[in-house]
């Protein structure tokens, strides 16, 4: 019987748990803050505390978040193979099929743009990795469902032998510095999703992002490539207001007046949506059909409602740089954006940029604060500190004008005031619906 040890039980974590004592392993786990979870009362497992002792395991699963310099991971990999759950799923189910995404941006949306196309034609489809269930007990119980894995670069960090039929990386751009400690290692970690395809493998990249376009001979997959600025050889790309798909033929898919979602950056993802589910073996009409009802998901760029003439955006999902440039660039009106939050050591410079274009007032909020004011102050970004979210929005209906935009789209973890970006989104959407009339 194999002996694991599974580090961290989060989310992840209960689901490699379970998974591990259904298909009969010894295991084990390790959590610094927690010892006994409600959900797994009824699997078998022994909670340990002190890894000093020589347990031989077979490897370890670590949860996502735990960094590299963790100093209890250092301990355990002088001894152990450590691998993510990404990487379990593929070795314990190599069979399963997969489309998988990753990217600094859009992961969420074009994952579940992926699922709704497949489940609207009747493909059964669950979304996992990052969004949704763990990825190992949902993989298990449905052998017959297509997965479509959102990859963070946390999870593909660990990954060894991890291979998807079609993989998408949807661009690169600075993030999460203070995990992975060099930028190089973040965009080599998000590379891992195509390290060990071939040739009978599909990966769908952003053609007009500059990183992914001077290693993408490195990958050997059949490449295929989605822009918003130009045609592309082999791929999909946008003119006249359309999407376009060119392979064998080139086909026009669908008029971008008739989607539901506003953005370039959402019509690259759906362009990587369409790619995906044609690689997979869908026919185009149908694709086109399903696509149309296609609606924003909840926390990007979602639209809450128009409260005393303020149109009002929740993309609490904006925790990095070029998310919220995107986010910005979506609007023609004058934005009130609501900025900061917890510093992942990232450059802001951008993101003043693009809101210095449109005018308007930054509110400023969370840990990043005096980082985000000194940039204003530097580029001439009108902007006002906030105590917190429900200051931050008075402060937004005090400034507005009938027409203007108010915007939540942070450049910013939440951490440090909220457990997570879903809990800031539904703050600010509570918190602004008091204003109703």
């Amino acid at each position: 019987m194999k002996k694991v040890l599974v580090y961290g039980l989060g989310r992840t974590g209960i689901s490699a748990v379970k998974t591990l004592d259904d298909l009969g392993y010894d295991v084990y786990t390790y959590d610094k803050n927690i010892e006994k979870v409600e959900e797994l009362e009824s699997y078998t497992y022994s909670s340990i505390s002190d890894l000093k002792k020589d347990f031989d395991f077979d490897f370890v699963v670590k949860s996502p978040g735990i960094k590299p310099s963790d100093e209890v991971l250092s301990l355990l990999s002088e001894k152990y193979e450590i691998i993510s759950d990404i990487e379990l799923s593929y070795r314990l189910f190599p069979d399963r099929k997969i489309i998988s995404i990753t990217g600094t941006n859009g992961k969420t949306s074009t994952t579940s743009m992926v699922s709704h196309i497949l489940n609207e034609e009747g493909v059964r489809a669950i979304p996992v990795g990052n969004i949704g269930e763990g990825i190992l007990w949902p993989m298990y119980k449905n052998p017959d469902a297509v997965f479509v894995c959102e990859l963070s670069s946390f999870q593909l960090h660990d990954t060894r032998y991890y291979r998807p039929r079609i993989g998408n990386i949807l661009n690169i751009t600075e993030d999460h510095i203070d995990w992975h400690g060099s930028f190089e290692d973040y965009y080599q970690s998000k590379f891992k999703i195509g390290q060990n395809q071939d040739e009978s493998d599909f990966l769908i990249i952003n053609a007009e992002d500059d990183i992914l376009q001077a290693n993408k001979a490195n990958f050997k997959a059949r490449l295929y490539e989605f822009s918003s600025k130009r045609e592309v050889a082999r791929g999909a790309f946008i003119k006249d207001r359309a999407i376009y798909l060119r392979d064998k033929d080139l086909v026009k898919v669908c008029d971008l007046d008739n989607l539901l979602v506003i953005g370039e950056h959402n019509y690259e993802n759906i362009m990587a949506a369409i790619l995906s589910t044609y690689l997979f073996g869908l026919d185009l009409s149908d694709i086109e059909r399903h696509i149309k009802t296609f609606r924003s998901i909840e926390h990007r760029l979602e639209y809450v409602d128009t409260i005393r003439g303020l149109k009002i955006y929740n993309d609490s999902k904006g925790t990095n740089v070029d998310s919220s440039v995107k986010a910005i660039e979506s609007f023609n009106d004058p934005i009130i954006i609501i900025a900061g939050g917890y510093d992942k050591n990232i450059d802001y410079t951008d993101y003043i940029k693009a809101f210095k274009k449109k005018g308007g007032l930054m509110i400023i909020l969370g840990q990043t604060k005096e980082k985000i004011k000194a940039l204003c102050e530097k580029y001439g970004v009108t902007y006002q500190l906030a105590d917190d979210m429900r200051d931050g929005v008075d402060i937004a209906f005090r400034n507005s004008d009938q027409g203007d935009v108010l915007l939540l789209s942070p450049a910013s973890a939440s951490w440090g005031m909220y457990d997570n970006f879903e809990q800031r989104g539904n703050d600010f959407k509570n918190i602004v619906r008091e204003y109703k009339d």
